[in-house]
């Protein structure tokens, strides 16, 4: 008698059984741990533990017993947001768990009494996944989140979007408003624009502080991969976190990194309901709007100073291997006009790291320009200078060109250690007076030596000078003051 046929599809029945059963036993653990085992529940029963050991009378004990153990949120409607934070925080607004660890204690400062969590919610101030119910996925710096928690130290950074961080009390924003001073103190406008001002060589920071992690080269970034981490690191040290950046290294203490740190994550464009905005704040953007006067002295540290330093003897920067000018030299001064001063910040210096700092291009206006210029003037008054001699022969300058000034300037005028000649700006904003006075008298605290002293004659300046001269562009050069 033959034997029926073995069913070939028994071993699959076989597994597909075993693995409903594995994935039946996955779900029942992940319903377990969801609805009776989870952190929240075990820390709203405790906290009702701790609730009734407080509670000092008949009333307090009654509330105790009718706590709930149950998933709370916030709905903040202005703000689009749902947080659940006080699932887990019962008891941040509760002025008797101040003695309490976290996750049962107040919130610090008192902060809740002007900031009620039924109007602004958390994650406005600390971000992080608000809909989360475990630490981990709150803090969101492991998942495909875009603002994860705010470490406790930074979260000044969050105070700028309602407050004036000036305005406010030091304990409550004083890292936030350092910040602030520091970035002008350290002259980062000078390469980065900020408000439509500050110069071209870096990005403009504007909304710096809403950049995700993704927006960020962190292939050299060691340990959190976070924003501010990024950041921090950068501060640190630019060229070990984005080769071959031209950035200095700022010369900063680790808690003036913190405060530079905590005023880059503040700096963001987003749109906040006018309920929300402080009266300092709604002071600071009347003011944003109605400037004051300028200040000469401040306009040059925010935007010169990075460069220039203290501009009264001449720099030599490392970094790009050349001299910077000593634009506050008495000497210098003695021979520039103010036109000419103003020509060549407003306009800059094309192909060089000088920037033009006019309204189109780093956004300063006219009368800021003249601050600047009236502050580099306190060095000493433009002196009334004696005429050029006339320009010679352009072949016999170039000679004397090569032989005393192509060391310092290159021998095609476009400068090596010292400022370049064979420049648009340079040539149409300096007069022939300048020129000759300047080869004449070289300058003080400098390396441009004084060639009348070396024995050059009227007649030799003259021909540097028509030399000089075939350098500039289709335009009328100032050849008097």
């Amino acid at each position: 008698m033959a034997q029926p046929a073995s069913d070939p599809s028994k071993a699959y029945k076989w597994v597909a059984l075993v693995c409903s059963l594995v994935c039946l036993v996955f779900l029942a653990a992940a319903a377990i741990r969801e609805n009776v085992t989870a952190d929240w529940r075990r820390y709203q029963q405790a906290y009702r533990e701790i609730l009734k050991a407080k509670a000092a009378d008949t009333a307090s004990r009654r509330a105790a017993e009718a706590f709930r153990v149950e998933i709370r949120q916030v709905t903040v409607v202005s703000t689009k947001t749902v947080d659940r934070c006080v699932t887990c925080h019962t008891g941040i607004d509760d002025p008797r768990m101040a003695d309490q660890p976290n996750p049962y204690k107040t919130h610090p400062k008192g902060l809740l009494k002007i900031h009620p969590t039924e109007k602004f919610g958390c994650t406005v101030c600390h971000q992080g996944q608000g809909a989360a119910l475990t630490f981990e996925e709150a803090k969101g710096e492991d998942y495909f989140w875009d603002y994860p928690l705010i470490p406790a130290a930074l979260t000044q950074a969050t105070c700028n979007q309602c407050h004036d961080p000036r305005r406010l009390p030091a304990e409550a924003a004083g890292k936030l408003a350092r910040g602030i001073k520091l970035y002008e103190e350290k002259g980062c406008a000078g390469c980065h624009k900020l408000g439509g001002k500050g110069g071209p060589q870096g990005p403009a920071l504007d909304n710096v502080g809403l950049k995700t992690k993704h927006q960020f080269v962190r292939t050299a970034l060691q340990g959190s991969q976070t924003t501010w981490s990024w950041l921090t690191e950068h501060f640190r040290n630019p060229g070990g976190i984005i080769t071959g950046s031209l950035m200095p290294v700022p010369a900063v203490t680790r808690a003036e990194n913190e405060a530079l740190t905590i005023y880059m994550l503040s700096l963001r464009q987003q749109p906040i309901p006018s309920e929300y905005q402080a009266p300092d704040k709604i002071e600071e953007q009347y003011a944003r709007l109605h400037p004051p006067e300028p200040d000469g002295a401040r306009l040059y540290r925010q935007y010169c100073a990075a460069c220039h330093d203290t501009a009264l003897s001449t720099r030599w920067d490392k970094l790009f291997q050349r001299f910077v000018p000593a634009i506050r030299n008495p000497a210098f001064l003695r021979t520039e006009d103010d036109e000419c001063l103003i020509t060549n910040i407003r306009e800059g210096r094309p192909g060089t790291r000088m920037p033009a700092w006019g309204a189109k291009a780093g956004g300063l206006g006219e009368p800021e320009l003249q601050a600047i210029v009236s502050y580099l003037r306190q060095g000493a008054p433009a002196a009334a200078l004696p005429p050029a001699p006339p320009r010679g022969s352009a072949e016999r300058g170039r000679r004397l060109f090569y032989q005393e000034c192509a060391g310092c300037h290159g021998p095609d005028g476009k400068g090596l250690v010292a400022p370049a000649l064979n420049n648009p700006v340079f040539q149409s904003a300096a007069t022939d007076a300048f020129i000759a006075q300047t080869i004449r008298l070289g300058r003080e605290n400098t390396p441009m030596p004084a060639f009348a002293r070396a024995g050059f004659e009227e007649s030799d300046i003259g021909d540097l000078l028509a030399f000089i001269r075939t350098w500039a562009p289709a335009v009328v050069t100032r050849r008097q003051p």
